[in-house]
């Protein structure tokens, strides 16, 4: 089966083989003890982030492993949300080739990808990068002659003029709405019941 959907998460066992990647650079830089090397890759796995940097991360592992997360150790484990992100990109790449995903706009089409917040971003394409992205030139980059480009992923582009598509909007099964309609109405049968029974 073919499998269409972008992988945005890496599995325990993608985490934990990247943590011990990093776990056997800092044994070799005395950074942690031959004791503790059994559990090391797995602590930084489960407490390890792509988000986290290595002052967050060893903040962590003194709270709840009790490790000794000095400026060094902080230091090393700073390399982990990076290789973390290097893996998911990997990862997406041998996702975009398995799936033969091809692009839908070629260099110098005109595009739209939203923001978080505010007004969709606009821009230029100027290059297809592996892992199923675009590389993109902002307007405003363009106007103030700025090199920065964006890369975003093909499925996240519309063409410029094409109107967004519609927000999913979260419901209730149907089963489940019909059971809570049907309480719904119980307790105000009881509360109307029992308003007119107080009633003078």
């Amino acid at each position: 089966m073919t499998r269409l959907s972008r992988p945005t998460t890496l599995s325990f066992e993608d985490r934990l083989a990247v943590a011990t990647e990093l776990a056997i650079r800092m044994a070799e830089a005395g950074l942690i003890r031959p004791d503790r090397f059994q559990v090391a890759p797995h602590d930084i796995a489960t407490y390890g982030a792509i988000t986290k940097d290595g002052e967050e991360l060893g903040r962590d592992l003194a709270r709840y492993e009790a490790w000794r997360a000095g400026e060094a150790v902080c230091a090393a484990l700073d390399d982990y949300g990076r290789m973390l992100a290097e893996r998911l990109d990997a990862l997406q790449v041998r996702w975009a080739i398995d799936n033969d995903i091809r692009p839908r706009f070629q260099i110098g089409d005109r595009v739209v990808w939203p923001k978080v917040a505010g007004e969709d971003n606009v821009g230029t394409v100027t290059g297809i990068e592996p892992g199923a992205r675009y590389s993109i030139l902002h307007d405003r980059a363009a106007a103030s002659g700025s090199t920065l480009r964006h890369l975003v992923d093909f499925e996240a582009c519309r063409a410029e003029g094409e109107p967004a598509p519609p927000r999913r909007v979260l419901t209730l099964p149907r089963k489940i709405g019909a059971a809570l309609s049907a309480w719904l109405s119980i307790e105000a049968m009881d509360f109307a019941m029992r308003t007119s029974i107080m009633l003078p």
